[in-house]
């Protein structure tokens, strides 16, 4: 490889994947990926690496590959080479290892072995994910410095953002101060979302109209409800707060607020080696769904609720997810673990025994979703468990999450984003 891989983690995470692996008799090719053209026109996409090629190199670069030759427990990288012509136009690729072209005798030399694509074998992809999910000092280096790039985002809308701005005005305010912290791009695109846009779990800027995409100008006593994180080396952060924008929470808007948070806080204390993900995140349901009972919008007793679905109306996703190279990260689900078909269940990313090392977020919720709130189906088979004429009058009242970055340690959880305030009003 290289000099920078003796100072680096790379080479101690390849041995440790190679070790997984237990080959002896094949070639295994990790690839970055190629550059994707956009439809239509001349122009690319913005490339990023494969997360399993950018844990085992370090490297961002289009169309390089990584080559284990199991025989030699040996590794070798190959990089594209940039011509004068190229170099006319484009900044050249740093030049990592040797040349791509030469991929093809590297391997004619070894024409006796088996040679296996790591996209296209599911042992080999299992193998890399396992070591994915604990996370080394480097690794946890860039998550902290990713959250740090957050918080002055957050930082930035605690201090300006007001009733009468929009959507994309918040949006843009809070990525810039991402970028001037030092992160490399957005983790993910920002959900940023006003009032009722705040029931849509995955609501962000465009998705409606690529063209002619809509905003939201924020009111006064609405709720806000910004998901967002930068990115470092790589490394993703994700963090959700939810206030309300220039007026006193009402009751309804705090009592809500603050059942979320106790969630949050509960499950943000379970993350200890040894805890089931699961039974956190159905505990977390129990909680959301016995506020919901206090509150009067629905009835019976709290496991059945959870068990029938009554509570999934109003909280539909999962607890979290592993976090590191991608923002659901890899190694959610171990080998013989299937996703659950329960109804609060159906919808988790991960689904396993936590273990020191890993990073995943906590983010409890309340919605009130429109599509299912007027579903006449879910109103009939719900009509027991759910109190309508007590819902219906929060119809449009959005929705509340607040979400976390958590590492899983031997011993307190520690909370990468825990800098990041809650306030339940600015502005």
């Amino acid at each position: 490889m290289t000099n920078r891989d003796s100072e680096t983690p790379f080479s101690a995470r390849r041995d440790r994947v190679a070790g997984r692996w237990g080959l002896t008799d094949e070639i295994v090719l990790v690839r970055s990926g190629p550059v994707l053209p956009m439809a239509g026109s001349d122009m690319d996409h913005s490339f990023q690496p494969h997360p399993d090629f950018a844990y085992l190199s370090g490297r961002g670069i289009p169309d390089a590959v990584l080559a284990f030759d199991s025989r030699q427990t040996k590794w070798q990288i190959f990089g594209p080479r940039s011509t004068p012509e190229d170099q006319v136009w484009h900044q050249p690729a740093d030049p990592v290892g040797l040349p791509l072209d030469e991929l093809e005798g590297w391997i004619a030399l070894r024409s006796d072995q088996n040679v296996i694509e790591a996209w296209d074998d599911p042992k080999i992809q299992s193998g890399i994910a396992d070591e994915r999910v604990h996370k080394d000092d480097w690794e946890l280096s860039s998550l902290r410095t990713a959250a740090l790039t957050s918080q002055s985002g957050f930082d930035w809308v605690y201090q300006n953002v007001s009733a009468g701005m929009t959507e994309r005005e918040i949006q843009v305010g809070m990525e810039a101060e991402f970028f001037r912290a030092g992160a490399v791009r957005t983790a993910y695109p920002s959900i940023v979302a006003a009032g009722p846009n705040g029931a849509y779990l995955h609501y962000f800027y465009g998705q409606d109209d690529s063209l002619n995409p809509s905003t939201r100008t924020l009111q006064e006593g609405e709720l806000l409800l910004i998901d967002a994180g930068g990115e470092f080396g790589g490394y993703a952060s994700d963090v959700t707060r939810t206030m309300v924008v220039g007026a006193e929470p009402t009751d309804v808007q705090s009592f809500l607020w603050h059942l979320v948070l106790s969630a949050q806080e509960l499950a943000i204390d379970r993350c200890r080696p040894g805890q089931e993900w699961r039974e956190v995140h159905l505990d977390s349901a129990r909680i959301i769904g016995s506020g919901l009972i206090e509150l009067g919008l629905l009835r019976g007793e709290v496991d059945q609720l959870v068990s029938s679905g009554a509570v999934a109306l109003f909280y539909p996703h999962g607890l979290g997810h592993l976090i590191g190279l991608t923002v659901h990260d890899a190694g959610g689900y171990p080998a013989g673990r299937e996703p659950s078909s329960h109804p609060q269940s159906r919808y988790l990313r991960t689904d396993r025994v936590l273990e020191a090392g890993m990073i995943t977020s906590v983010e409890p919720g309340v919605y009130f979703i429109e599509a299912l709130l007027k579903d006449p189906a879910v109103r009939e088979r719900f009509a027991e468990e759910v109190i309508w004429e007590a819902v219906d009058p929060l119809r449009g009242f959005g929705g509340i999450r607040i979400e976390d970055d958590i590492h899983i340690t031997d011993d307190e959880p520690e909370v990468l984003s825990g800098d990041i305030g809650k306030p339940i009003r600015i502005g």
